[in-house]
């Protein structure tokens, strides 16, 4: 078995070679190589050769010829073996494709087959359907002959004064009433059709008219009757008499004219003292420094009663009418047109008369209470009235009696408004998820909406729950899914209560002029000061302006608040009373006006007082300059924030609005920020002219005393004390309303200044023995005012000139490693020389023929 499975002891060859032997291509094992072969099975004859040291090749030569053998014979029986397998394949491939021919032949037999059933059951289908056509034909035109026989013997009986039988129908309960006010009806179509008939028909048209105007009375005091009774049933019956004889048109006014709400509600006192009542107790409305105030609370009221009416009202007409969204809409035009019309204009024309600010606060929170109160009817529209209508109209379409719907009790209602809303909920949740498989597929949603769909079948009686719930979602699934049908309506109403308002560009120009009004009474004491400034010299200009804290002549950041506050709310208002398309526009056309008299009636005539009173250098700069630099800065901060959280979200962003917007605030910005940079670079020139004026008070003597004057050893020279008292306002100043890098820019250029003033000041002055202690002291002075800025370089600076301030000090003798060695060794050899020629004894000691050329 070993030796017919593995061929390689037949050549001679260790066990197994040939299975370790394979093709290149398999990726395994070694690669054949024909000399490795060759080794292989000569490698007997090779071992013996090389044992006996000669070479017979014999044994060599019947190996090979024994190799070659075995190999022509395998190579035979492998030819064989391939050309079975292809016979056997070429066979399998013959049967295949017989196989699949038959198939092919079967499947096109098959669909050929169906092909003709097909055909088939479309003809009978078409046969079927064109005779129930004929059938419902023939129905309905048996139905019509009927009828118009019926009509015919009506009006026969009309014409000859006999009514029994149409008083025989009205005895007979509601059905009878109903079908008396449909023939009533056609029997005054056929009566207005035949104007101009035979005079032998005057006495049937007469009678018609006769019976009809007695029915209808008839009708209208039942239902009036039944409606003071409370008696539902009653009224519904004489409702649906009267919708079938004309329109409802008697009984939808009957119901409105004797509605409560028109008659006892508490508009029924004169509008105009209710009005003036509302509005007393709304204090400060025309103060602009209060808050806005709330609501009218007489118009809440009314708001809060319309709301009770019409939600109790829906529970009787829903099932009193047989179109109740008709007379929910009368009943709310009513309302809006007469009741909340009326005194709504009487409580605006009463604040109009007071002032602006008073119209324009009772418009927006009437507005924003009327929206209130369309928002709450229209949710109650999408979430009880309209899933209740679209269930009685597809009741009506599909042949089915709506009278159990008419009937239908609270518990019903209250299912359908809950499907309704199971339905929007779903929507809303796949319109925000998009994606997301939990908002498409809600196992718990799914059964929540199951119940409610139960719960609508089981109420609803006398019509299918299958037409109910397929209403449903044929409503909660279009493109108004949580749209009730008078939601466009009650927006109409909204829109016509302040048309007259806002239409037309009146409400902007009104909130524009007040705008300005509030503004500049917000001014009048930053006009008044500057206009009792204007009588008074340039130098005590700004002392008057710049009171302690909040000064009334210059910018004022609690005036700023103010105008901010104004122009939030006048934001607020356009919000509310213009529509979405339109805000945006009013926001920015407010907003271009408020930044334009910000600028041009306070920040800028501000900005240019405080440059005006800098002009006079006579004059000490008074150091509460930066106070006005502090409120400007703070006032364009104000302005950026109040811009980012009360503007931008208004008018969105990258649209043309918003970058004219932008444009105004930023060209503003860009001058405030032009004049406060001339402001400080003013300032600093004017504190230079100011230390250039005191330095020059300097007396020749000052640094030639006494020796026994100990008062300028111990507090220096009158000029000395004067700038250092100057500088440290300065830099109190700087710290308390500049910025880190204003800070060092200003104080840097102050410093330097005086630095480079005291090189020169110091070399026009004779300084005694004595005097070198005064200026020791007058240079320490000046060097720990500078030291108080905290500039590292100004600090090195006024070190060295403590420094060339001892060359005074010092003894002739060590003035020379004065100069050398030390940090006076690094400056310009001139410059010292003319230090060292002021020393009093220069000329005695020889130091000035030592120092000189």
């Amino acid at each position: 078995m070993a030796a017919s499975s593995d061929p390689s002891s037949e050549f001679g060859l260790p066990e197994g070679y040939f299975a370790q032997v394979t093709h290149p291509a398999d990726g395994t094992g070694r690669t054949f190589v024909a000399d490795d072969f060759v080794e292989e099975i000569s490698r007997a004859d090779l071992d013996f050769s090389r044992k006996h040291a000669t070479f017979e090749p014999k044994p060599f030569v019947r190996t090979f010829e024994r190799a070659l053998d075995k190999l022509l014979s395998a190579h035979g029986e492998l030819g064989a073996t391939i050309a079975q397998l292809e016979r056997a394949a070429d066979t399998s491939a013959s049967d295949h494709r017989k196989k699949m021919a038959r198939l092919k032949q079967t499947f096109g037999t098959v669909g050929s087959s169906f092909e003709r059933l097909e055909t088939q059951i479309s003809e009978v289908s078409s046969n079927t359907i064109r005779i129930g056509e004929q059938l419902d034909t023939v129905a309905k035109e048996k139905e019509r002959a009927e009828a118009i026989k019926e009509l015919v013997e009506f009006y026969a009986e009309l014409n000859e004064g006999n009514t029994r039988h149409l008083d025989a129908l009205l005895e007979g309960g509601a059905e009878g009433m109903l079908k008396v006010a449909h023939t009533l009806r056609r029997l005054n179509t056929i009566v207005m059709d035949n104007e101009y008939s035979a005079p032998t028909d005057a006495a049937a048209k007469r009678q018609i008219e006769i019976y009809s105007e007695n029915f209808e009375k008839s009708m209208l005091s039942t239902f009036v009757t039944a409606y003071r009774d409370g008696d539902v049933h009653s009224m519904g019956v004489a409702a649906r008499a009267l919708d079938a004889f004309n329109g409802g048109v008697s009984v939808v006014k009957a119901y409105i004219n004797q509605h409560p709400f028109f008659l006892s509600s508490m508009v029924d006192q004169a509008h105009d003292s209710i009005a003036e009542a509302s509005y007393q107790a709304m204090d400060g409305v025309s103060d602009i420094a209060s808050r806005p105030p709330p609501p009218d609370r007489w118009l809440v009221q009314l708001y809060s009663d319309t709301r009770s009416v019409m939600f109790k009202d829906w529970a009787i007409i829903s099932k009193v009418f047989p179109r109740p969204i008709d007379l929910m809409q009368q009943l709310l035009k009513r309302v809006f047109e007469q009741t909340i019309q009326a005194y709504l204009e009487t409580l605006l024309s009463r604040a109009e008369s007071q002032s602006k600010l008073a119209f324009l606060r009772v418009l927006a929170t009437a507005h924003q209470e009327t929206r209130r109160l369309v928002e709450d009817l229209q949710k109650f529209d999408a979430e009880t009235i309209t899933p209740a209508v679209m269930v009685l109209e597809t009741a009506r379409r599909s042949g089915n009696n709506p009278q159990g719907l008419l009937d239908m009790p609270g518990d019903a209602q209250t299912a359908s408004a809950q499907f309704s809303r199971s339905r929007s909920k779903k929507n809303l949740a796949r319109a925000d998820n998009p994606g997301d498989p939990a908002a498409i597929d809600d196992d718990d949603e799914l059964d929540d909406e199951d119940a409610a769909r139960e719960r609508l079948g089981e109420a609803r009686s006398g019509v299918s729950s299958a037409v109910a719930i397929a209403a449903l979602i044929g409503r909660s699934e279009g493109d108004n899914a949580g749209v009730g049908l008078l939601h466009g309506f009650l927006n109409r109403c909204c829109d016509d209560l302040f048309e007259s308002y806002t239409a037309g560009g009146n409400y902007m120009s009104t909130e524009q002029a007040h705008l300005k009004d509030a503004c500049r009474q917000i001014l009048v004491p930053f006009a008044r000061a500057r206009t009792e400034r204007q009588g008074t010299s340039r130098g005590k200009a700004l002392l008057g302006m710049l009171e302690p804290a909040e000064f009334e002549g210059s910018i004022s950041t609690q005036t700023m608040s103010m105008m901010l506050q104004v122009h939030a709310e006048a934001i607020a208002r356009a919000i509310e009373l213009e529509s979405d398309v339109a805000a945006p526009e009013s926001v920015s056309a407010l907003t271009a006006l408020f930044i334009t008299t910000l600028g041009d009636n306070y920040v800028f005539p501000a900005l240019e007082d405080v440059l005006e009173s800098l002009q006079d250098l006579r004059q000490e700069p008074d150091v509460r300059t930066f106070d006005v630099v502090r409120a400007a800065n703070i006032v364009v901060r104000l302005l950026q924030v109040h811009f980012q959280q009360t503007i931008v979200p208004f008018v969105g962003n990258g649209n043309y609005i918003y970058r004219d917007i932008v444009a105004e605030k930023n060209q503003l910005m860009s001058r405030v920020e032009l004049n406060l940079n001339l402001i400080m670079n003013k300032f600093v020139g004017a504190c230079k002219q100011w230390i250039g004026g005191l330095l020059g008070k300097q007396r020749k003597g000052d640094f030639r005393p006494a020796e026994d004057d100990f008062t300028a050893f111990e507090a220096g020279t009158q000029p000395c004390r004067q700038c250092t008292e100057f500088l440290r306002r300065v830099e109190q100043g700087c710290r308390q309303n500049l910025g880190p890098e204003n800070q060092e820019r200003v104080l840097a250029e102050v410093g330097s200044a005086l630095h480079a003033m005291l090189m020169e000041h110091l070399r026009k002055f004779v300084v005694s023995v004595a005097g070198g202690l005064v200026l020791a002291k007058d240079v320490s002075r000046y060097r720990e005012a500078i030291g108080a800025f905290g500039i590292a370089a100004l600090s090195d600076k006024f070190a060295v000139l403590q420094d060339i301030s001892n060359i005074f000090l010092v003894q002739p003798a060590a003035l020379k490693s004065l100069l050398d060695e030390g940090p006076l060794s690094r400056l310009d050899r001139a410059t010292l020389q003319a230090f060292v020629q002021m020393r009093e004894d220069s000329r005695s000691s020889g130091l000035a023929k030592q120092f000189g050329a």
